[in-house]
């Protein structure tokens, strides 16, 4: 380590705090978890061969390739770089350099050719990986090493910076969702990490906090806190804004959480986690609902834990500390036909930005939640884990209750998700009632949910068509009633259950506009059940025996 490194995520100070404070109990089941993953990160065979752009690329085989391969690479060094810092353990330090170096050589002919929107969201997270993992390791390195880690980084940087980022168009206003944070912050992150060896670093800096000001932080979620392009897209948003002004504020004093606060919303991630994470393979709508499979608890947990230490929000440390998997790599079960598998990185992130100091406990916040931007709403019995909730997103409902879901809508053909009428909710504390119209496009006319807390959500729905969903686990069937173990059940009331096929709905991962099929180290098959209304409506009870 030296005076000037590590500087992004802590200084030398921070981290000897860091490394001492490893038997306070949250921070030591982050670093069990995290080094655990760190000894699977040490036997990662490293990368021999670039993956080069290809065009035509009719089905996005390429794309994906190239960036899961990209986020693999980079997700492995950056855990194994925060792991030697928080230990010193030498066997972690070698192999994070050993893949840093490795990653410049494969990778560093990204600095070659146009860059464009194409190839822009993979290459600007490895280049923030890179930098990231310069920082880190920068004490280590031998002076070639350091040198060679440099020489990527301003490369790669200078040859978007020029060439992508000065375009009008990705300057300019209309670029402010995800693709546009992940990109810009990951330049602002490399430039922090080079500055002031490489002088040009500064105009990259310069030009990053000012698109934050102006376009990512105001314009980058809706007015209702919501992430226009779904959920998922909400956390990897505040991840790199948070891996950003994190770095920014420690590197140049320059503060743009407290200006920006109102637009670091969590009520999202509020009204949709459901239950905790324990080990195991990720599922869709296990513990956050209306999420794929990548999407869980362990995807928003260091999220929850920044915006708990950065502005004090104990319900965020509440519900992080449900992640039973903090601090550990996310193996998610996104894989190619090539083998390239998408990894996250963000326990090293969670480790730092964990401070035990906030209290996890239930704010007077609320329990029911409309999105109007994107015509979603959620309700919830409590904060009490595995608790009822509810959620709808275009029609589609879906419902959690005694730690995991028993009713997801399965929508396809003509009745797949489209956007219903104005979402109306009422929420007296005791009782939420949400009702919304429907039409043909989405099966049903008109659509209510009642919750009658502690534990009862009634479903209605003006229908004259049969319905399908599908749930996790595998309840008794009882005439019109499924039973799971705990005690929940889900009782048709009016209308039947017409069918069950215990493995009736497939688990099947698709990407790039449903073209690309990709493989699943853990393929999963649900019970589907079909039921029929009765005189053109259909009634649902599903009780819970947790608050």
């Amino acid at each position: 380590m030296t005076a000037d490194h590590p500087r992004l995520y802590f200084t030398p100070a921070e981290l000897e705090t860091l490394r001492a404070g490893r038997q306070e109990p949250g921070r030591a089941r982050l670093w069990a978890n995290l080094r655990q993953s760190a000894d699977w990160c040490a036997n990662r065979p490293r990368r021999r061969q670039w993956i080069a752009p290809v065009t035509p690329d009719p089905v996005y085989a390429n794309l994906y390739d190239r960036f899961y391969a990209m986020m693999h690479d980079m997700a492995v060094t950056e855990h194994l770089a925060f792991a030697y810092c928080y230990c010193g353990d030498e066997r972690y330090g070698q192999a994070a350099t050993e893949w840093a170096v490795t990653c410049c050589r494969v990778w560093g002919r990204e600095a070659e050719g146009q860059p464009d929107g194409a190839k822009a969201y993979a290459v600007m997270r490895l280049l923030k990986g890179l930098a990231v993992c310069y920082d880190l390791l920068y004490g280590r390195l031998r002076a070639d090493e350091r040198a060679e880690l440099r020489t990527a980084i301003a490369r790669i940087g200078q040859a978007y910076h020029d060439g992508y980022f000065t375009a009008p168009a990705i300057a300019g206003p209309g670029f402010h969702t995800h693709h546009a944070t992940v990109e810009w912050a990951s330049l602002g992150v490399a430039a922090l990490a080079l500055r002031p060896e490489y002088e040009p670093a500064r105009e990259w800096l310069a030009a990053t906090v000012a698109k934050f000001r102006t376009h990512l932080l105001p314009m980058g979620l809706a007015a209702d806190g919501a992430q226009v392009e779904g959920a998922t897209f909400w956390a990897s948003t505040m991840q790199y804004r948070l891996a950003f002004m994190d770095a920014l504020r420690r590197g140049t004093g320059e503060d743009l959480f407290a200006p920006y606060a109102h637009q670091m919303d969590a009520r999202l991630a509020w009204a949709s986690i459901a239950a905790p994470k324990d080990f195991g393979h990720d599922e869709d709508h296990q513990t956050v609902i209306l999420e794929p499979s990548y999407g869980q608890l362990n995807y928003y947990s260091p999220v929850l834990f920044a915006l708990a230490r950065f502005y004090r929000r104990s319900l965020c440390q509440y519900l992080a500390a449900w992640d039973r998997t903090a601090g550990s790599l996310q193996q998610t079960r996104y894989v190619t036909a090539a083998g390239e598998w998408l990894l996250f990185a963000w326990g090293g992130y969670a480790y730092a930005w964990y401070d035990p100091t906030v209290p996890a406990a239930v704010d007077p916040v609320p329990r029911s939640f409309v999105f109007p931007s994107v015509n979603e709403a959620y309700m919830r019995s409590s904060y009490a884990p595995g608790g009822m909730v509810a959620g709808l997103r275009r029609g589609a409902v879906v419902v959690h209750a005694g730690g995991r879901a028993v009713f997801v809508d399965h929508c396809e053909g003509p009745d797949a998700p489209a956007m219903v009428g104005e979402l109306q909710l009422q929420d007296d504390g005791r009782v939420a009632v949400l009702r919304c119209a429907g039409g043909p496009d989405v099966g049903f006319a008109h659509q209510m949910l009642r919750l009658q807390r502690p534990g009862e959500l009634t479903l209605v729905r003006t229908t004259d068509r049969d319905q399908l969903f599908w749930c996790h686990g595998r309840p008794a069937l009882d005439s019109n009633r499924l039973h799971w173990d705990d005690g929940t059940e889900l009782a048709v009331t009016q209308g039947a259950v017409a069918a069950v096929d215990p493995e009736g709905f497939r688990d099947e991962k698709v990407v790039g506009l449903g073209l690309l099929r990709l493989q699943d180290p853990m393929p999963m098959v649900y019970p589907l059940v079909r039921v029929r209304p009765a005189d053109g409506r259909l009634a649902l009870c599903v009780r819970c025996p947790r608050p």
